[in-house]
């Protein structure tokens, strides 16, 4: 009678551990619907890659993810709601740097870069690389350098001419390298559009603008324009094709023109997972668990559709430790930038 009860209550007791680690094996997130703020415009390509990681989501957890936009003030009244939302990993929200900007611009009551108010998660970047944009002038521009630009504008201040499109993240990039090599004294800013920085540079009469890489290729390849600099640190153009590779390889980058120290210029374009202050950190790395999966897709429906910003598109997972560091490093970079607008 006793063996048989002790062989009963160690068959219980087995019982309860298999259900146990069953329990501790269970994912923490996400636990019912998600809801999903993006603050950009239905249909933009940001719009698109958060229903891209929305789907991919369901695709990996079978939870329902409800996507809202709300696009008024770059998302500020999304990210308003954010910061008061259950810190149960249930609400998350994209946000970008240039969202920083936003705060500083009194669009947005709370700022991003604050570990108080926002918790990162963790970021991507698509298109690679990070910060990838090029500066552009004139084919017959007397620089074909940024050192010979500098040397240019120290001897004529105030005639060159550099277009500013306030709001836009190539125009953060642009004034942080100006503004960081101590060259914005030298030269004149030109409030624009960006088609009108466009056709002001083939005009004549706008001197340097900031191009993506692909649409600056194509300004070089016409022999229309040529490339002063590269904003991003990388040299790796391996996504290239050989002839492109080759045009990219010849304009310096950051790094190349400045050492270690151009890395202080760099504002990288990466977009934030960020969900309320207070969020317990295993639901944060469940999250990230989640999100970094989709750089594991290399081929199929999935890449493509990571891809669907052109040739070069694809997510890359940064940690919420980096991330924080280097939105902290941004942080008075932009706040000097939004004070001279």
């Amino acid at each position: 009678m006793k063996k048989r009860v002790l062989a009963a209550a160690m068959a219980g007791m087995m019982i309860l551990g298999s259900a146990g680690l069953a329990m501790a094996e269970e994912a923490v997130w996400p636990n019912g619907d998600v809801t999903f703020y993006c603050g950009y415009q239905v249909g933009s390509l940001t719009d698109i890659n958060v229903h891209t990681i929305a789907d991919w989501i369901t695709e990996k957890t079978g939870a329902t993810v409800i996507v809202e936009n709300n696009d008024v003030g770059g998302g500020a009244n999304l990210a308003a709601k954010l910061v008061q939302a259950e810190p149960d990993g249930q609400t998350i929200m994209l946000i970008g740097m240039n969202c920083i900007s936003n705060y500083y611009s009194d669009i947005w009551s709370v700022n991003p870069a604050d570990p108080e108010q926002f918790k990162i998660v963790c970021g991507f970047i698509q298109p690679w690389p990070n910060s990838g944009c090029m500066v552009m002038t004139q084919a017959d521009a007397p620089y074909s350098n940024w050192e010979e630009l500098a040397a240019y504008a120290e001897e004529h201040p105030g005639e060159v001419t550099v277009a500013s499109i306030p709001g836009k993240v190539m125009d953060i990039k642009m004034k942080a390298l100006f503004n960081g090599t101590g060259l914005s004294d030298k030269i004149r800013w030109v409030s624009t559009t960006s088609s009108d920085a466009a056709a002001g540079l083939l005009g004549g009469n706008i001197n340097i603008i900031m191009l993506d890489e692909y649409t600056a290729l194509s300004y070089i390849r016409d022999g229309s324009s040529k490339a002063l600099i590269n904003s991003r640190v990388s040299d790796d153009f391996s996504m290239y094709e050989d002839a492109d590779r080759e045009i990219m390889e010849g304009v310096q980058t950051l790094v190349q023109a400045f050492g270690e120290e151009g890395e202080a210029y760099m504002v990288p374009n990466t977009s934030v997972v960020a969900v309320p202050v207070g969020t317990p950190d295993e639901i944060c790395a469940e999250i990230t668990k989640v999100i970094d999966s989709i750089d594991e897709e290399t081929e199929g429906d999935w890449y493509d559709r990571c891809r669907v910003n052109g040739g070069t598109s694809k997510y890359y997972a940064f940690s919420a430790e980096e991330l924080q560091e280097e939105w902290a490093r941004l942080d008075p970079v932009i706040k000097e930038i939004c004070e001279m607008q």
